[in-house]
């Protein structure tokens, strides 16, 4: 502004001088006219007064321009420093520029390569404005399909509900708030979150976004599962081995004061050839429950080492039939209990190739299991060939009217050690390993054991092992 208006003050001037000088020009030439007669006298005059002009003329013009050039240079330097400023401005922005795009960069690449699920929100409208990349994998959408939605876009409505009261409680309440368990549903699956939740605001106060920063722990939680499951299991073998012990001890204690106490009255002179008998009958069965005992626990315990051959030939599965039918007979008959074996193949088709002694050891416990929680109707042994697409395979099944199993035991039966645990009147002995080591049994030579039971009704065991085994 000073400098446009200094110009118009010498236009001005500039304009005056012309005026009067035309003026004086006009107005000289009648005065001097009328004054002098001599032509050539006024011609001289009108020449000095022209040269007088031409130099003034000159003069302020030689000024006017002069000055003109000095306020240009003038300008010109103060352009000149305002262009240096500027240019040193635009450097400083442009290294602020530089600074700024790598403090992006390096802040992104942070951003992405944090295992943590990290997402931000605008505070308005709740939708995403930024995801990184382990975002982006456990959503399971790149970050075009994610930015500018809402949790309503992938999650279930009762869901979304409960991120977006949680998002509004932070805003509104300016606190951040962490959610331990954040059950949401992903495209692979259900997932846990560890969740904490921050407001951000802008210079003024004003909350804009909201930041969300989430740790999967679905599977710190499953393996926390496994272990709480790994202790009540071992806690409960613990017990169970504790408790299998302990039966083992009055098992063991049971038959060998039979032995030593019977024997001991064998000793005593005059004794009848009746009594004597008797005693002698006593010490056997207590030395066959002793070996049975004692079989089982050496079974047992090759089971656990896996030291458990298989020995694979020809074997008549009717016979093994009949054999435990002969031997367990009497004992059942004297309990009043019907024995009533069924056999489905002939002679021939009844050779199969098996391991003869572990099947009569399957058929065994379970018969001994029958006789043993069964006071009265019957007691049935059976099997069925059943040919499948796959393979054929034998399907056996003990069947009685016993006491039956509760629902709730009908898995762990086949468990070691489980019998000790059973609170049973009928549980008074035996070492809890037979079905454990029937169900062992059978999924060495390929097949399957299950039982189908209701109380006070009676238990149906089954098992499979393939027609033929060949290994």
């Amino acid at each position: 502004m000073p400098v446009a208006r200094k110009f118009k003050f010498e236009y001005r001037i500039a304009l005056i001088y012309f005026i009067i000088g035309f003026l004086w020009i006009y107005f000289s030439d009648t005065f001097f006219g009328n004054l002098l007669e001599d032509k050539e006298t006024l011609a001289k005059i009108n020449i000095l007064k022209g040269s007088f002009y031409v130099i003034v003329t000159s003069i302020l013009l030689y000024y006017l321009i002069k000055k003109h050039i000095n306020k240009m240079q003038k300008a010109e330097v103060l352009i000149k420093q305002r262009s240096e400023e500027i240019e040193a401005q635009n450097e400083e922005l442009q290294l602020a520029k530089t600074k700024v795009e790598e403090s992006e960069i390096f802040l992104n690449t942070i951003f992405d390569h944090i295992p943590d699920l990290i997402f931000v929100k605008n505070a308005n409208d709740l939708r995403y404005i930024s995801f990184n990349k382990a975002g982006e994998k456990f959503m399971g959408y790149t970050r075009a399909e994610l930015i500018g939605k809402n949790d309503y876009d992938f999650f279930p409505k009762d869901e979304a509900d409960f991120f977006t009261m949680k998002d509004r409680e932070v805003l509104n309440s300016d606190k951040p708030i962490v959610i331990i368990e954040d059950i949401i549903s992903t495209n692979e699956g259900i997932k846990t979150l560890y969740t904490k939740k921050i407001a951000i605001k802008d210079k003024k106060g004003n909350v804009k976004y909201l930041l969300g920063i989430s740790e999967d722990v679905t599977s710190k939680k499953e393996i926390e599962k496994q272990l709480i499951s790994a202790k009540e299991r071992a806690e409960q073998s613990d017990r169970l081995k504790s408790a299998f012990l302990a039966n083992m001890s009055h098992e063991i204690r049971t038959p060998m004061n039979g032995i030593m106490g019977f024997a001991e009255l064998l000793k005593e002179p005059n004794l009848s050839g009746e009594k004597q008998q008797k005693y002698i009958d006593i010490i056997q069965k207590s030395g066959t429950r002793m070996l049975n005992i004692i079989n089982d626990i050496v079974d047992i315990s090759k089971i656990e080492a896996g030291l458990m051959q298989v020995d694979i030939k020809d074997s008549n599965i009717n016979k093994q039939i009949e054999y435990i039918y002969t031997f367990f007979k009497p004992e059942v008959e004297a309990k009043g209990i019907q024995f009533v074996i069924k056999k489905s193949l002939s002679t021939n088709k009844a050779i199969i190739k098996t391991d003869r002694e572990k099947l009569y050891a399957i058929l065994t416990n379970l018969i001994k299991n029958a006789i043993k929680f069964t006071n009265e109707g019957s007691i049935e042994l059976g099997y069925y060939l059943i040919n499948s697409s796959k393979l054929a395979h034998l399907e056996f099944y003990v069947k009685d009217t016993g006491i039956g199993i509760p629902p709730n035991r009908q898995e762990v039966i086949f468990e070691r050690f489980i019998q000790a645990d059973i609170s049973n009147l009928m549980a008074v002995q035996g070492t809890g390993l037979g079905l454990a080591i029937a169900k062992t049994y059978v999924e060495i030579l390929g097949g399957k054991i299950w039982v189908e039971s209701e109380e006070g009704v009676g238990s149906t065991f089954y098992f499979t092992i393939p027609y033929n085994i060949e290994l």
